[in-house]
C-alpha cells in the first residue's frame, strides 16, 4: 500500500507539473504574440506602417526587406519577376495574421508569401495550362482592387481592362494616378498628365508592377474576367457601383449623369 501511495503521489506531482508547464506555455503564447490585420489594397509601405503600429517590426525595416528581397527560391510565382524594389508588390497577401512579438521582417514576409501561395494554389493548374503570366494577373487584380467599390463590379472592371488591352487602348485608370501622386477625391487634367510609367492615361498596357496587394476576389476575376463588350465605366456615387458602357458616346452620357 505504501508503494502504491508513493506512485500515486508521483503521478499527481507529474500531472501538476505538466499542468503548470502547459499553463505557462499558454500564458507565454497569449502575451508574446500579436494579431494584425492587413486589409486588401494596401501597398507594402502601408503594410509596414501597420506592422509598426501593432508593435512588431519598424516600417523602415519592413520596407527595406521588401525592396531588397532576394530569397525567391521557394515561391514558384516569383520566378521571372524582375528582381527590383517592386518584386514582391502584389504578393504580400492581405489577411489576419498572428506573429510572435520578436518576429523579423523576413519571417513576416515569408508568412505572407506562403499565404499567397496557399490562396493561389487552386488556380495554379489553370494558370500553368493556359500559360498565363502570374505577374500580369496580379497587376490586373491590383487595379480591380483599387477601382471596385463592390464585389459585383469586380468581374466587369476586369473585363474592361482585358478588352482595352486587347484593343491596345490606354487603360485610363484613375487608381494608377492616385498611386503616383497620392489619394485625391477628384483628379484634374494636370494630374492625368503627370509623367510616370504608372500613368495609364499616357501609357498603353499594364503598369510596370501591381499598385497594391489585392485579395483573392480580385485575383480570381483577373484570372476569369467577365466576358463583355464594355470599354468604359463611371462610378455612381449614390450606389457605390459603376455604370458600364460599350461606346464613348454612351460613356459621355453616363458621365453627365453621375459626375457632378
Amino acid at each position: 500500500m505504501k508503494f502504491k501511495k508513493i506512485i500515486l503521489i508521483l503521478i499527481v506531482l507529474i500531472l501538476t507539473s505538466y499542468g503548470i508547464v502547459q499553463l505557462g506555455y499558454k500564458l507565454y503564447n497569449k502575451y508574446n504574440v500579436v494579431k494584425v490585420t492587413i486589409p486588401e489594397g494596401y501597398t507594402y509601405e502601408k503594410i509596414g506602417q501597420t506592422l509598426q503600429k501593432s508593435g512588431l517590426v519598424t516600417a523602415n525595416d519592413f520596407t527595406n526587406q521588401v525592396e531588397n528581397w532576394t530569397d525567391d527560391t521557394n515561391h514558384w510565382f516569383l520566378k521571372g519577376v524582375p528582381s527590383n524594389k517592386h518584386m514582391l508588390d502584389g504578393f504580400l497577401y492581405p489577411a489576419t495574421y498572428t506573429f510572435r512579438k520578436d518576429s523579423s521582417s523576413k519571417t513576416i514576409i515569408n508568412k505572407m508569401l506562403k499565404t499567397f501561395e496557399t490562396n493561389i494554389e487552386p488556380n495554379k493548374s489553370y494558370i500553368t495550362k493556359n500559360k498565363l503570366n502570374i505577374r500580369n494577373i496580379i497587376i490586373t487584380a491590383s487595379l480591380v482592387e483599387k477601382e471596385a467599390g463592390t464585389d459585383i463590379d469586380r468581374p466587369k472592371i476586369a473585363s474592361v481592362i482585358n478588352n482595352r488591352l486587347n484593343k491596345k487602348m490606354p487603360l485610363q485608370i484613375d487608381a494608377t494616378i492616385q498611386y503616383i501622386i497620392g489619394f485625391k477625391i477628384k483628379l484634374y487634367n494636370k494630374d492625368l498628365a503627370v509623367k510616370s510609367p504608372y500613368n495609364t492615361y499616357l501609357n498603353k498596357g499594364l503598369p510596370p508592377s501591381p499598385i497594391c496587394n489585392p485579395g483573392i476576389k480580385s485575383i480570381n476575376v483577373a484570372i476569369h474576367p467577365a466576358v463583355t463588350d464594355y470599354l468604359f465605366y463611371v462610378l455612381n456615387s449614390k450606389t457605390n457601383e459603376h455604370v458600364f458602357s460599350k461606346t464613348y458616346a454612351e460613356h459621355i452620357k453616363n458621365v453627365s449623369l453621375y459626375i457632378k
